[in-house]
């Protein structure tokens, strides 16, 4: 792994109309969903295993009246979730296209999401905003299942406590949120108590996200920076720097012994786990990176970007 490379397979122009802010991959399969400024979410799907040159928007979602700011999906591949600056998440079922919720939200108290990894659960994480808080939401009934309070010493710094990303563990037991403020909070999510918080970067934390073993979180800030924590022991590992903007993106490889990181300086960064150095600086986009993403079985990676393109990548 320590030699790995990203090599461009298909470069996707004018995927979208306007900026790409949000990409993920549907579990076992080719399938690949971005969200878009355009208040748009597409399904792309490489055509052919042998030609991934192909690739086909085979479906588009459309009911957000503002640019969408997060997707995810859950595990088992069924069903896909959006959230937008409209105050909305939307969930459709991918096998028929059906709209299964819509939630709303109050204003801006819905950021990053991401689905409960258990597969018996249909529950969905959001970034809370200025809530201060990350919001537990049900799939099934729309209803809200409880929230995860970070603590606020000071109402008049509550703005710098505004969430932005959310990452589940691996195995379903940690919950990390990254704040404006730089810190990340850490929750035990079947007690919902606040285990630790990470400090170390000083502006807003974009994107986090665990290591399979769900041991580590990497995390992705403003500061230029993505930091590697041992989450048990709230401890900084190490911090990777080379980007020369803000760090807006982080993917752990499925294998555990690389990342991908997007960038404000229009780069993907692949990184080894092993050496803790930079491995390749692939620079396919023209403007900001929002989004890097692993195919769960880690053969490629996809890139999302304001140039409204959307980059696949093998990995060799």
């Amino acid at each position: 792994m320590g030699n790995s490379r990203l090599a461009l397979s298909h470069k996707k122009e004018d995927a979208h109309d306007d900026a790409i802010w949000c990409a993920t991959w549907v579990p076992n399969s080719n399938g690949l969903v971005t969200g878009s400024v355009d208040e748009s979410v597409k399904i792309w799907t490489l055509l052919d295993e042998q030609v991934p040159e192909v690739v086909e928007d085979t479906h588009t979602y459309v009911g957000h009246t503002l640019g969408v700011v997060s997707v995810a999906i859950d595990v088992t591949g069924t069903y896909a979730a959006s959230s937008a600056l409209d105050s909305f998440i939307r969930i459709w079922n991918l096998q028929d296209n059906s709209t299964k919720a819509v939630i709303e939200t109050p204003p801006s108290e819905t950021w990053q999401i991401k689905f409960h990894p258990a597969s018996d659960t249909l529950i969905v994480a959001a970034a809370g905003g200025s809530s201060s808080k990350v919001a537990l939401w049900s799939a099934e009934d729309a209803e809200a299942k409880g929230h995860l309070g970070i603590p606020v010493a000071d109402e008049k710094f509550k703005k710098d406590k505004f969430v932005l990303s959310v990452a589940f563990s691996p195995d379903g037991r940690r919950l990390a949120c990254g704040v404006m403020d730089g810190t990340i909070a850490v929750f035990d999510v079947p007690s919902g108590k606040l285990l630790n918080t990470l400090t170390g970067h000083h502006k807003p934390v974009r994107d986090v996200c665990f290591t399979p073993d769900s041991q580590m979180l990497l995390t992705a800030c403003d500061d230029m920076h993505t930091h590697l924590y041992d989450v048990e022991h709230a401890a900084l590992i190490d911090a990777f720097s080379g980007h020369e903007s803000w760090v807006l993106s982080v993917d752990c490889h499925p294998s555990g012994t690389a990342f991908a990181t997007g960038s404000s300086d229009a780069t993907v960064k692949l990184w080894d786990l092993q050496t803790r150095t930079c491995s390749q600086t692939v620079t396919e986009h023209s403007d900001q990176v929002w989004s890097v993403a692993w195919q769960n079985d880690g053969r490629r990676l996809a890139s999302a970007s304001d140039d409204k393109s959307i980059g696949f990548y093998n990995h060799v």
